[in-house]
């Protein structure tokens, strides 16, 4: 885990070392910037998703492409209800079981903005941006099946507000491209 988290750091590094005028994806970390990951099923992948939506004070903004989770549906009511802006995106057409409209009319009914979009052949995007600063990403489907039995990885980079804007960046671009959910009970 800690060379995992040394090759990540030294990447960053190296990237910083580029012109960011010639390459608007060079981030350089902060000094305050932490990067922390896990996995699924047996090492804390989906516990580590609760902590970064835990984390959030004033928004929360989740991109995903399969919805089934009721952990994360629950945390991120729990997140509405302390005061945050939570909104959800998901893609259209992974969500049409049961399983998606329960997950999704929770948030729904909880009051919380949620969209699908269809402009692409799949919305393939997995990631949360917390507060204009926090970035989780990875391929961890916001679902029970990678929670419970798929091989996935989740990556938090803590407290970098230009990574964050460069996601958020995308994350409004698909939320103007997608279309109001309406529960279905």
């Amino acid at each position: 885990m800690r060379h995992l988290l040394l090759s990540l750091w030294l990447c960053l590094s190296l990237l910083s070392s580029t012109k960011a005028a010639e390459n608007d994806y060079a981030f350089s970390p902060t000094n305050n910037t932490r990067i922390e990951s896990a996995f699924s099923p047996d090492a804390g992948g989906e516990q580590l998703v609760l902590k970064v939506i835990d984390a959030a004070r004033r928004s929360l903004y989740v991109a995903a492409y399969s919805f089934t989770s009721a952990n994360v549906a629950r945390a991120l009511i729990r997140a509405k209800r302390r005061g945050v802006d939570v909104k959800v995106l998901v893609d259209e057409s992974a969500n049409q079981r049961k399983a998606n409209f329960a997950a999704l009319n929770l948030l729904v009914n909880a009051d919380i903005p949620t969209r699908t979009i269809a402009s692409y052949t799949l919305h393939h995007d997995k990631y949360i941006v917390v507060d204009g600063k926090t970035v989780q990403t990875g391929s961890f489907n916001y679902s029970a099946a990678a929670a419970k039995s798929n091989s996935e990885n989740v990556l938090v980079v803590w407290n970098h507000a230009q990574l964050a804007r460069r996601y958020l960046q995308h994350w409004e671009d698909r939320w103007g491209q997608a279309d109001v959910y309406q529960s279905v009970y």
